[in-house]
């Protein structure tokens, strides 16, 4: 078993679990107790899960994903805000990654007379793509259809061959010092693809975001990112270098 996939089951297992013991896992995933270890340290420097004495762990279990019915009408007004701001950011010509978020839901429409192209795991962006005759490329893969993103083996493969100019990530928690986070692991790995092979970087979320973690981190704040927000956010970030806020 290739070591990403591991650690994902290590995770899911662990999901159901209040506190699990390394024997405990090395029975689930049949490898050595050493391997377990490299595994959890891994988990453990990404934000997943916290170690703790006498050889246990658990996961570090945050805010939680709503489903895409939920999110899309949660929050209209600032994510509007945001994604038209966000488009004025793509050049023509440009190859952009959009993540699957709502809040990048409406960028598209604001990239109908733009000639870019965009490539995306957001299974529901399509009818927008569509409508505003947008260049796209669907990424392949699983659909998990709750929140409407391709993930999978096929969509790794698939954006870690691509170079792209800008990407625009949405997110379900957002603090400055566990990062940027996700839900799914799934979705947490693909963004992580996507921002290595982006030459600029921007996050993208409605100030309600602002100070939740959610289960997986798959990115820091640095200095050379940039988080979009408006001006909702609480004022101690007004001043931060990292942070552009929309009025």
């Amino acid at each position: 078993m290739i070591p990403y996939a591991r650690r994902k089951s290590i995770l899911e297992f662990m999901q159901s679990k209040e506190m699990v013991y390394l024997d405990e896992i090395q029975q689930q995933v049949n490898v050595s107790l050493a391997t377990i270890r490299r595994d959890l340290k891994t988990l453990s420097e990404e934000g997943y899960i916290e170690q703790l004495s006498g050889g246990a762990a658990r996961i570090i279990t945050n805010v939680g994903e709503k489903s895409l019915s939920e999110k899309i009408s949660l929050n209209k007004e600032e994510k509007e805000i945001i994604g038209s701001y966000a488009a004025t950011l793509v050049q023509d010509g440009e190859f952009i990654f959009i993540g699957p978020g709502t809040t990048e839901n409406h960028m598209i429409k604001h990239l109908e007379s733009k000639d870019v192209t965009v490539a995306t795991n957001g299974a529901f962006h399509i009818q927008e793509l569509i409508k505003y005759n947008v260049n796209a490329i669907l990424l392949g893969g699983n659909i998990v259809t709750d929140i409407g993103v391709l993930v999978g083996p096929v969509t790794l493969n698939q954006v870690s061959t691509m170079n792209f100019d800008k990407c625009f990530i949405g997110a379900s928690g957002i603090t400055f010092d566990r990062g940027i986070s996700t839900s799914d692991i799934d979705v947490a790995e693909i963004n992580k693809i996507a921002i290595k092979n982006s030459r600029e970087v921007y996050f993208i979320g409605d100030s309600t975001k602002i100070g939740k973690n959610s289960r997986y981190t798959f990115a820091q704040i640095e200095e050379e990112h940039k988080l979009i927000t408006t001006k909702n956010i609480d004022k101690k970030y007004i001043d931060d270098k990292r942070v552009i806020i929309i009025d």
